[in-house]
């Protein structure tokens, strides 16, 4: 699985634009061979940041969707940011649930976490 995290800080007066690409963006993505999801989020921050994110079944998947058509709306939601927008793409390798909850709050059976499970 890959996770893709954006961080615009759009100019104000670029802002609703930025959102408006994205959602379609999402629309768009949603449906797409691979995609697990894709979601926009706003940060309550002085900067008023959007985060955008979207999870891939494998890089194959994420390959083709960075090389579509559909991908220079990102880009072009990208250049309206009035700084360097900030991007990550995380590849997991192992992930858990409500079993690593119950594992670290567990008392007394020495669990460690992730580690443990």
């Amino acid at each position: 699985m890959v996770i893709c995290f954006l961080k615009i800080v759009p100019y104000p007066s670029k802002r609703d634009a930025v959102f408006e690409i994205l959602r379609s963006v999402i629309d768009l993505t949603q449906g797409r061979l691979g995609c697990l999801s894709c979601a926009t989020y706003e940060e309550h921050n002085h900067q008023r940041s959007i985060i955008y994110m979207e999870q891939w079944e494998s890089n194959e998947d994420l390959n083709r969707h960075i090389q579509s058509s559909l991908y220079n709306w990102i880009l072009s939601a990208m250049e309206l940011a009035s700084e360097v927008p900030e991007i990550y793409f995380y590849e997991v390798s192992k992930s858990t649930g409500m079993d690593l909850i119950r594992a670290v709050r567990t008392e007394g059976e020495g669990n460690k976490g992730l580690d443990s499970l």
